[in-house]
């Protein structure tokens, strides 16, 4: 049900030409699809894990986008498709903007791609939009199973893997699990992981207590003040701040489970932000999925042992 609604999330923002032959080749793609992306005078495109299709005026998908009869969308539909998502209110959505996506309901992340308008070093407006990448998105309810008893939450848990592993869908399933456990709060920074929208979750958050649209350190501040969480769940680290975040928290005594994008140890260690998580301590077991396409396949577990490496 939740996947159907993220396709029905989409489609009823995109403009007629485009909505129409998506909605007639539904069928063929909603258990599959991970991307419908429309790209400026190109033809759109439905990726389902690493292949990718395109779509006809007849209805049908093809192996290929390069096809006479492809569906294709202008930088108007662009432009038209960014005010629905926007609630033709492109202002309110500014700072999503400026980050490079908008979550729209059912959990759906756009992702933005076109010219930046830079001040001081920092993204103020993203203007001549011209890529939109619809993330479909997905509640598959019981895909930490093989997580439970075999970590221990408490001593922190770090999930790694490429983008489009399903990262985001199984640490949403694991802090429903652990909402009925321990006392959980959840950092959903850009509103994925729960799909809040207009008052209501989308997804199954169980117990867990949900801070949205909070910067994560001002999360981290809150639910320790007002919630007393044992664990602080939260999506995709990898900033120099989050590591000053993660040793604040291990100072009140919280654990954390969290991910980061890294598709091996080689990679985590590599990269100066990901290394320093790891010496922090606040992850003793650290879980690597298998990769694109294969949502929330857990293909190893690694425990660090208790402290530093």
């Amino acid at each position: 049900m939740m996947e159907n609604n993220s396709i029905d999330e989409i489609l009823e923002r995109l403009p007629a030409h485009i909505r129409s032959p998506l909605q007639q080749c539904r069928n063929l793609y909603k258990d599959k699809a991970t991307e419908i992306v429309l790209r400026s005078d190109r033809p759109v495109t439905v990726y389902c894990g690493k292949d990718y299709y395109g779509v006809l005026n007849s209805g049908v998908m093809s192996d290929s986008a390069d096809n006479a009869d492809s569906v294709i969308s202008s930088h108007s539909d662009i432009e038209s498709t960014i005010l629905r998502l926007c609630d033709y209110s492109v202002y309110a959505y500014q700072q999503e903007i400026n980050n490079g996506f908008v979550t729209i309901g059912s959990g759906v992340r756009v992702g933005l791609s076109g010219r930046a308008v830079v001040q001081n070093g920092r993204i103020t407006n993203i203007r001549d939009v011209t890529t939109l990448s619809f993330r479909i998105a997905r509640d598959v309810l019981g895909c930490s199973e093989g997580l439970i008893d075999k970590v221990d939450p408490l001593k922190g848990v770090l999930i790694c893997g490429e983008p489009g592993s399903g990262k985001t869908t199984l640490i949403r399933d694991y802090a429903r699990h652990l909402g009925y456990h321990h006392r959980v709060s959840v950092l959903d920074e850009r509103g994925e992981l729960t799909a809040y929208n207009r008052g209501k979750f989308g997804f199954d958050t169980g117990l867990c207590d949900i801070f949205i649209g909070y910067p994560k350190a001002l999360a981290v501040t809150s639910a320790i003040r007002s919630m007393s969480p044992e664990l602080i769940v939260c999506d995709e680290l990898g900033e120099r701040s989050d590591l000053q975040m993660i040793r604040d928290s291990l100072r009140c005594g919280v654990a954390f489970i969290a991910s980061v994008h890294a598709s091996s140890i080689d990679d985590l260690y590599t990269r100066r932000a990901t290394a320093s998580l790891l010496h922090t301590g606040a992850f003793r077991s650290v879980v690597f999925l298998s990769g694109k396409g294969q949502v929330g396949r857990i293909s190893k577990i690694i425990d660090q042992g208790d402290g530093d490496d």
